[in-house]
């Protein structure tokens, strides 16, 4: 008889328990949840065809810079925000004066109806008139949701996304995609711990260059996404 392969005899351990909460998050921030995420890109389409985007390294660069001085570090803030804050409409009007363009707070508002309207469909919550980093907040506010993977998977969506734009405008490889998300992990880990202790006085953004792309948007011709 030939060699036998030895067999493990280690116990291996199993999960005993998966949390219902992570579960509920992976389904609020999938692209098939109903929002319409999937029809935006953020100015993204505007910076590609101008050739301000025009492989990963300029996508990974553009990424960046949302989250450490631009909307995605604003978004995140509001997240953690609407979580704490005990005025939510006051809080959403900031949200929206925020926006630097018309296409800017349909994006947001548009989006954060229908993501209160599945929730009060599915959940029956009572929530309406929101922008989307408010609506998001508070709902895992409500659901008890732990703060910080709430915002850190608020923000590894919002990448997604635009990296989901950039795929099939640029366009960029699926792999390359991929590997502009796994490198921009470490980054909205720190971005996602930081702005939990931040105030309204910390809402502040300096992506001029993304400001624009919304705007130029509005006008351009033609185009696939609505923003």
């Amino acid at each position: 008889m030939g060699a036998q392969i030895p067999m493990n005899t280690e116990r291996v351990l199993m999960p005993t328990h998966i949390d219902p909460q992570f579960l509920k998050i992976q389904q609020w921030m999938s692209p098939s949840f109903p929002i319409g995420s999937f029809a935006y890109s953020h100015g993204l389409e505007w910076a590609i065809e101008t050739k301000h985007i025009s492989n990963a390294n300029n996508l990974m660069d553009w990424l960046t810079d949302l989250l450490e001085t631009g909307s995605a570090r604003t978004d995140a803030i509001l997240v953690s925000l609407a979580y704490r804050t005990t005025d939510i409409y006051e809080l959403n009007q900031i949200a929206i004066s925020l926006c630097p363009s018309s296409e800017r707070v349909s994006e947001t508002t548009l989006q954060g109806d229908a993501f209160c309207k599945v929730l009060n469909d599915v959940w029956g919550e009572d929530l309406s008139d929101l922008a989307l980093p408010i609506a998001i907040g508070q709902a895992a506010k409500l659901h008890q949701i732990d703060q910080l993977l709430m915002v850190s998977s608020y923000l590894h969506a919002f990448c997604s996304n635009l990296i989901s734009a950039a795929v099939r405008l640029v366009p960029l490889g699926q792999t390359s995609g991929q590997k502009v998300l796994s490198a921009l992990t470490p980054l909205i880990s720190t971005i996602s711990k930081e702005v939990l202790s931040y105030q309204k006085h910390d809402l502040w953004s300096n992506c001029f260059l993304s400001d624009v792309a919304s705007m130029r948007h509005e006008t351009q011709t033609p185009r696939i996404f609505k923003t």
